[in-house]
């Protein structure tokens, strides 16, 4: 997304020109106009600075730190080219999904190729009840599902993520004190390491949470942190607009009514009901 939360494209296309860029972006690699558009960006970048400054003079601690968000998506996609096209080329398309059904699966589909991985899975909150209800998931059985069927703590690492706000990262199950009671199923399951990734709003509202698993003890590079970080914005926007389209995010109603299960990664989950502190 540009600086904004806008369209994607408007950030690609203010790369073009510059050498560092043109493995990532070769046919905009190729114009006179290179300099200017990369010093308009350095420019925004300073602008959102700025502001951030002004508004944590005024007190404004909650928007300066929106400021601080733009200005460092800007830096990221000044020094992250190659990650930054990633991002684009799987969120592109996440705003034209007719159906919040349909988004689920798709959201999925393209955090795992971001994070690189073979399995994992989405979940939304019922804010009625702070639980976590899986909407998508790819590479579990369903000893994995039935497991977290019914659970009551938070030690997780989807779990962890809702009740923090916040990316948690578990890079190996089998060391982590708090995942203990859920080694079992990790290692039936055939997983060693998870990172679980908040859905948020445009206002920072909790939606849902997508995790990731992998087979080995693994800690994602903070470049790829962040590509998940943002990914999990733009995700939790476009849900935003499906739940606000139906009336529900206006009036409260949960997130995980709002759409039956319409995606090939969708498994019937009939009286699930997850915790906000599990799921993966």
């Amino acid at each position: 997304m540009d600086a904004r939360g806008g369209d994607p494209q408007l950030a690609v296309d203010a790369l073009r020109g510059d050498p560092r860029w043109a493995e990532a972006f070769p046919g905009l690699a190729r114009t006179s106009q290179s300099r200017n558009l990369r010093r308009l960006l350095e420019e925004a970048e300073a602008t959102h600075r700025r502001s951030a400054d002004r508004l944590r003079a005024l007190g404004r601690g909650d928007l300066a730190q929106k400021a601080d968000k733009f200005a460092a998506w800007v830096r990221f996609d000044l020094d992250e080219p190659l990650a930054a096209r990633r991002l684009y080329t799987v969120a592109r398309d996440l705003r034209e999904v007719p159906r919040l059904g349909l988004l689920f699966g798709k959201a999925l589909d393209g955090a795992l190729s971001l994070a690189g991985a073979d399995r994992g899975n989405v979940q939304i909150l019922d804010p009625a009840t702070g639980s976590l209800r899986v909407t998508a998931q790819h590479g579990f059985s369903a000893e994995f599902l039935g497991y977290f069927a019914v659970v009551d703590d938070d030690r997780s690492a989807c779990g962890r993520a809702a009740r923090e706000r916040a990316q948690t990262v578990i890079v190996d199950v089998n060391e982590d004190a708090g995942f203990a009671p859920h080694r079992d199923i990790a290692a039936a399951s055939g997983f060693r390491a998870v990172q679980s990734t908040p859905l948020v709003d445009r206002a920072g509202r909790l939606l849902g949470v997508v995790s990731t698993h992998y087979p080995h003890p693994y800690s994602p590079s903070e470049r790829d942190l962040q590509l998940m970080r943002r990914y999990g914005e733009v995700v939790g926007q476009a849900m935003s607009d499906h739940l606000s389209a139906s009336g529900h995010h206006r009036g409260g109603g949960p997130p995980g009514r709002a759409a039956a299960p319409e995606s090939g990664h969708l498994r019937p989950l009939a009286g699930v009901r997850l915790a906000a502190g599990q799921g993966g």
